[in-house]
């Protein structure tokens, strides 16, 4: 197949991939400690006269990565004594379906078994100790900027913030959750303020994805106009000017 027929192609498959994650992002903008998603692009070269090996990469566009957003999202007061914003470095723990995991959504609540666990109810979140916070039985509680659950009685647990030294090895693994790929691991973190009756929200810009969705849709349109005029050229060539010689 002609190159000009590639190039075009790898850019139609580059610029939907683009507007995938767009898509994702719009759809998650109301969604607590959402990170947005980007994606980057590298050009590939074809050598000369290899177009026709099999097994070799084509010219053209193609998707390089997708990364996620380090800025955090604003915070927004909610006025929920359960809602937790972090202010700074950090990360909440949380224990689901048997593994630790890590988020910035701190729209927490108290489960069916009094212990405090996140929105969905699928996951427990941990205190500095590694195990549940339990709050069963409490009428009153508050939480500190250190991240402390004070009662009339006292403290009755922390509130697990870790940070990570290289976040890059965090991946998205769905919900505002994080995995740990691999690397040092977590620690505590140091440079960071609990914020209690608030909730950080997504770090996705309507107005700004909006626009980028419109550019990713004009720049698929117009490779797959030249697609087609490609296309039809050759097949001008190989009709109409071997008609004419003939």
């Amino acid at each position: 197949m002609s190159n000009s027929l590639f190039i075009p192609a790898a850019g139609m498959l580059a610029e939907d991939a683009r507007a995938d994650v767009i898509a994702n992002n719009l759809a998650n903008v109301r969604t607590a400690g959402f990170r947005k998603d980007f994606v980057s692009f590298r050009q590939r070269l074809l050598r000369s006269g290899a177009a026709d090996v099999p097994g070799r990469s084509v010219p053209g566009l193609a998707l390089d990565r997708t990364a996620w957003d380090r800025e955090a999202g604003p915070a927004e007061v909610t006025g929920r004594p359960l809602d937790l914003a972090l202010q700074g470095e950090g990360w909440f723990a949380v224990r689901r379906d048997g593994r630790t995991v890590y988020t910035r959504a701190g729209d927490f609540r108290v489960n069916a078994d009094g212990r405090l666990g996140t929105s969905d109810g699928r996951g427990e979140v941990l205190s500095t100790g590694g195990g549940p916070i339990s709050l069963a039985g409490l009428s009153r509680v508050e939480v500190n900027g250190r991240g402390e659950f004070v009662t009339p009685d006292g403290v009755i647990a922390s509130i697990a913030v870790v940070a990570f030294d290289d976040e890059s090895r965090l991946e998205k693994i769905g919900d505002a959750l994080f995995r740990d790929a691999g690397g040092a691991g977590p620690r505590a973190a140091t440079a960071v303020e609990v914020v209690p009756g608030a909730l950080e929200q997504a770090s996705v810009e309507p107005v700004r994805e909006m626009t980028a969705m419109i550019a990713a849709m004009r720049a698929y349109e117009m490779n797959a106009e030249a697609l087609r005029m490609q296309d039809e050229m050759m097949g001008r060539a190989a009709n109409d000017v071997g008609r004419l010689q003939a």
